[in-house]
């Protein structure tokens, strides 16, 4: 599983640096097409060392191709987390006579995963319809992979220098594989979905955008899901900025995990019991900006 991982991570790099590579070839090749593309790429890392050990990295792409009257969105997108747990053991025959022994465990402590894709298409000023597709692995939060298809109407509220604001309305259809699958468990359903995007340039060097997808189960009414991004960027120069994001991810029945279950006295049974993962997950980054 973890080399698995490690190979995802590799080939949304790979994916990662065509597209970046791709946009800014289309852009030297063709200048008078040069405002039609457009390319936002995000890059976090964190790492901590000494006596405790932790690294965090996290990329993010959206390529974005406009026309008059329609416009295609790509965004991928990877997070990984990890962890070094570091145990002293003191080997000796007195307090003046001892040997100190390290031993590092290092685990992975959160990784997600996601490429989207959307079309949209104007039907006049305020109404356009779109149509989407997208693949999501959040193993910590119990999902092994989601794919889901997307199709709906919706409105352009504001469209101009300083704001811009959407919203949009869609049936949707999802696959859904989790780590754990519980027998009981349907992987396939339709829904509903209701999403808007928000941004507002407070200033000529500051934007805030706030972004949600909602998504409710049309087999299963409890399963209702919310994904919600805020964030503020501040440009450094054209090309660069710092984003502060925060997201919010809501699953009213998520996933399940397997426990193996021992006895009172600590001793395994053989048997696996279904336990139910938190409903909540909050993620704050903090990342650099590359806009091409």
């Amino acid at each position: 599983m973890k080399s698995q991982s490690y190979w995802l991570t590799a080939q949304l790099v790979a994916v990662f640096s065509a597209t970046t590579v791709t946009v800014c070839a289309q852009q030297n090749e063709n200048k008078e097409d040069k405002s039609r593309w457009s390319n936002a790429a995000e890059f976090t890392f964190v790492f901590t060392g000494g006596n405790a050990e932790s690294s965090t990295f996290g990329i993010q792409n959206e390529l974005v191709r406009t026309w008059e009257n329609n416009a295609l969105f790509i965004n991928i997108g990877a997070l990984r987390a990890e962890s070094t747990q570091v145990t002293h053991i003191v080997i000796g025959s007195s307090p003046d006579n001892f040997q100190v022994h390290k031993k590092s465990i290092k685990t992975t402590t959160a990784e997600n995963y996601h490429v989207r894709g959307r079309y949209d298409r104007k039907i006049n000023a305020q109404i356009f319809w779109y149509t989407g597709t997208s693949w999501e692995r959040n193993t910590f939060a119990g999902i092994n992979n989601r794919y889901s298809w997307v199709g709906g109407i919706g409105n352009n509220w504001l469209d101009n220098d300083r704001t811009i604001f959407q919203t949009a309305y869609g049936i949707s259809y999802t696959l859904q594989n989790d780590i754990a699958q519980v027998s009981k468990d349907k992987n396939t359903f339709a829904g509903f979905r209701l999403s808007y995007d928000y941004r507002w340039k407070i200033n000529t060097n500051t934007e805030l955008t706030s972004v949600l997808f909602a998504d409710e189960n049309l087999d299963e009414f409890a399963d209702f899901r919310v994904d919600l991004t805020n964030a503020v960027a501040v440009n450094m120069n054209s090309k660069l900025a710092l984003k502060l994001s925060w997201q919010l991810l809501y699953d009213n029945l998520p996933s399940s995990i397997m426990i193996p279950l021992v006895n009172n006295t600590g001793i395994a049974t053989g048997e696996m019991v279904s336990i139910q993962l938190e409903s909540f997950d909050r993620l704050l980054t903090f990342a650099l900006v590359a806009t091409f």
